[in-house]
Parts: C-alpha cells; structure tokens; sequence
C-alpha cells in the first residue's frame, strides 16, 4: 500500500490541506475560506467552529481528489499563523471568536509595555518585544476589557491547536509557536510563570497548554474526527510548527548560510542562528525557536507583501474584467509589468495597505506620479514595491547580502518569473524557488514524516521531499538601476512615517 503525507496549513488567508507522496510531490491540494469579521476597526476574528468545518472539507477534499483511503495517510501534520488565539473551555469550545494574527486592537499596550519597562523585563527569557497579537499582549486585553470571557476560559490555544483539538481530542501546543507569544523562556522551552506575573496575568499561566517538541506525534485521529473527515481512526498527528518554520523547513533551510524569502500575504525574510542576544539594547531582530533543536529563527516581517497586489487586481483590474480567470489577469500583469523597464518608470508604491514595516500608523502610498503615468506603470510599482519591501527586511537582519550561500523563495511572488526574477535582480543574489505550491503544509507533512517514523530526521525529510524549482540569476546590468530605485524608495518611507506624525 503506498503511503502519504498530510499537512494542513491554516493561514490568514486560505485554510489548506495538502497530500504529499514520500518523494515530496503534491499529489492533491484543497484551499477554502472563511471570511473575517471586523466588528470594530482593528479587529480581525473568525467564526471558529466555521474555521474546523473549513478544515473538515479541505480534508475530505484533499483525499477525494487525490484517490485515497483514510488508511494510506501516515500521519497529518499542522501549521497556521502563529499569534492570535482560540480561547476556549474545558470542553474545547470556542468561548470567543478566533482572532487572527492581523488583529491591531491591543497596539496600545505594547506601548505601555515599553514605556513601563515591562518589555525590558521580559526581553531576557523571550528575546523578543511584544507585538499586538501574541497572547501576551492579548490577554491583557482581555483582563482588562473583556474578563467574562477569560472567567470562561480553561485552554488558550493558537490556531493549528485549536484544529489539533478536534482532530485528537488533545488540549497542546508546539515549541515554535509557543516561543513566538512572549510567554516563554526561550532556554528551558517552557511557558514562564514569571513572565504572566510581570504581564498581570498570572491566572492565566495555568490556562496554557502542555508543549510539545515539532516533529513529536500530539495525538491520534478519534473515532468522532475520522467520521468527519475520511481519515483513519489512530492516525498520528505530529504537533506542527509555526507558519514561519514550516516554510523554512519546506525550503530546505538546514544552515546559517541560507536565505529564506516568503513572499506571500506577509513578506517574511529570515535564517537560521546559534545565537539571539538577551540584551534588549543590542536587539536586531524578532526571535524564536526553530524546528532545528539547536537553532533560532531570526526573522524580519510584516503584512507588505503580495496582499497589496491582490488589492489593485480586485479595485482597479477585477471590476473591468469581473468573468477572467485569475491565472489569466495575473499573466496579463506580468507581460504588462515586464513591458515596461525599470529604469523608465519612477512612480514608487509603498506597499502598506494592510501593515506597515517602519511607523506603525503609516499608510500606503504612491508618490512621484506624473500625468504621463498609467495603470501600468503603477503596476509595475506595486510590483517593484513589494520586492523593495523585501530588501528593506532583508537588510534589517543585519547581515550582508554575501555571507549567504543561496536564497529560497516562496510564497504568491515566487509563482511569477518577472517577479522572482526582479527579486534577484535588487537583492543581487541568486533565487532559488520551489517545485510545488504549497510550502507551509509541505513543512507540515515533513514533520510528520518524521514524527510517525517515515522519516529518521528533518534532514533526511529535506533530502527526500525538498524539489527546487527554478533558479533565477542577478543581472548586473540592473544593479546601479535598483540600487537607486531602492535608495527612493526607502526615501518614500520616511516620507509616509512623516505624514502619520502629523495625523
């Protein structure tokens, strides 16, 4: 009987469940939505019960398409966003809607957290400052504007927890995802009390779940889950990783040497280190626990990538062509933006429609247009900004461009030629990209792989199921050309960071 592997990737946007065979070929895929709530602004929830009716059809469909039984599933593997919560009771129900890691309405308090010195308290076990939706920022929130819903509360679960749940009837968590909330002592790899204490919310430390190491088997598929999905009864479900880590893992990051680029909903630019400083005043970059035992994912991130183009196709190309294909807009895009050279363009985008990388309430923008300027060339913008973003994040994480050996990108940009190779062409390293389509359920399969035996380590899951793509080349001759474009693009962030001062 041939084997697969299952991985289920809950991400801001799309809900996914991959098949893999054990040579790493995506053997089926089903991708569904639920949609947001905003019921105030700066609120980003989900129905959660629709969220796991979501991943019972991905399931059910991922296996009809692929033409297998439940039983020829090894094991299934887990990620999703990290950040955000599922908070529930002791039954497992949702007491309050899911919140997804775009959510904003607790920004206030990492403010206070820095000015009240709480962050430099924390910084020695974490390695990390807060942002607005890790669960230590959120549950203050809670505390202190909501507290029926935390009296309410026994588990406080991320997103792929919160799947594991149903899934096995287990209340756990992951290592990489855990160290990634602020609540963590990054040494032992354990929840902190202390931390909760210097937070205010000690009762919540015992509303944490037990953590799990990635690549372990959590639980096993229940009789009630297998009913519902198509999967076999007992089937182990490895604990998953953090989105940022299933990535990487996918892209056979195994070193210090290799660049990994995501480029998709978020720009997320980070490798793997021995190091993370504890002194908060020498910090240079967000850390965390990587699915190597024995190294530390440093990353630089945030919400400037594709999702921006995304945004011009449904405003400004969608409403002219309400019946073309997707595929077929987006080829359209890359002749158009391929058309134009970089050197006879000049409009520059910011791409911080949904997020922004410097002010935290500067807004998106394209400046230096003229009236000979059109769509297209403001499409070519949103491209090039979208990379430039890239750059800027790859350049915070203070290494030089040289010191790595290769880059892999995925994500939405690594699905275009123009774009990947406009990549290369501003980062001026040689981009490598993946053979398949989805790289954080593949790095779930991977682990599982591991977890149920298929595999003996990471490394040989790499080797067997790790399938490059294509190879893109820096073109020289576009260097001084980008380096210049670059150089007013960064110009432009300080102009919008200017303008969220005044407002």
């Amino acid at each position: 009987m041939k084997r697969y592997l299952m991985g289920i990737d809950n991400g801001g946007s799309d809900i996914k469940c991959a098949i893999f065979d054990l040579k790493g070929q995506e053997v089926a895929v089903s991708s569904t939505q639920v949609a947001l709530d905003i019921p105030e602004p700066g609120f980003t929830e989900r129905d959660a019960d629709k969220v796991w009716k979501a991943n019972i059809k991905v399931i059910r469909d991922a296996m009809e398409q692929a033409g297998i039984a439940g039983e020829e599933v090894a094991a299934v593997g887990l990620t999703g966003y990290g950040n955000g919560m599922v908070l529930t009771d002791e039954l497992g129900r949702a007491v309050y809607p899911a919140i997804v890691s775009t959510d904003d309405r607790a920004s206030g308090y990492c403010k206070k957290f820095r000015e009240d010195g709480t962050e430099r308290k924390l910084f020695p076990y974490t390695r990390q400052t807060t942002w607005s939706a890790q669960p230590a920022v959120m549950l203050p929130w809670f505390r202190d504007h909501l507290p029926g819903v935390l009296e309410k509360t026994r588990w406080v679960l991320g997103i792929k927890d919160y799947i594991r749940f149903h899934l096995t009837g287990e209340f756990a968590t992951e290592i990489t995802e855990a160290s990634s909330g602020c609540l963590v002592d990054l040494d032992t790899r354990r929840f902190e009390r202390k931390l909760f204490e210097f937070l205010g919310i000690e009762d919540c430390y015992q509303k944490m779940p037990p953590i799990f190491e990635s690549a372990e088997i959590s639980g096993r598929v229940t009789e009630a889950a297998a009913k519902l999905t198509g999967l076999e009864a007992g089937t182990p479900v490895a604990a998953g990783y953090f989105d940022i880590d299933a990535n990487a893992l996918a892209s056979g990051i195994l070193s210090s040497e290799e660049l990994c680029l995501i480029a998709g909903t978020w720009s997320i630019n980070e490798y793997l280190s021995k190091e993370a400083s504890k002194d908060i005043d020498s910090k240079e970059n967000v850390a965390t626990l990587s699915y190597l035992k024995d190294y530390y994912i440093m990353e630089d991130s945030t919400p400037t990538s594709a999702s921006n183009f995304n945004w011009f196709i449904k405003s400004l190309l969608r409403p002219e062509r309400p019946d073309a294909a997707i595929s077929e807009i987006y080829q359209e895009c890359n002749k158009l933006v391929e058309a134009i050279a970089p050197q006879d363009s000049d409009v520059i985008f910011v791409p911080y429609l949904f997020g922004s990388a410097t002010h935290q309430d500067a807004k998106g923008a394209f400046l230096n247009l003229t009236g000979a300027d059109d769509r297209n060339t403001m499409l070519r913008a949103v491209y090039e900004g979208v990379v430039f973003s890239s750059a800027h994040h790859v350049y915070n994480l203070k290494r030089p461009i040289e010191s790595y050996t290769k880059a892999r990108l995925s994500g939405g940009v690594s699905n275009s030629e123009v774009w990947s190779q406009m990549m290369s062409d501003v980062l001026q390293i040689s981009i490598e990209t993946l053979a398949g389509d989805e790289p954080g359920a593949k790095g779930a399969a991977m682990g599982a792989g591991v977890a149920c035996g298929v595999f003996a380590s990471l490394e040989e899951a790499v080797e067997k199921m790790v399938n490059i793509g294509k190879t893109y080349y820096p073109r020289k001759e576009y260097a001084d050309i980008y380096a210049r474009k670059f150089k007013r693009y960064e110009a432009a962030l300080q102009a919008v960071d200017m303008l969220a001062e005044t407002i």
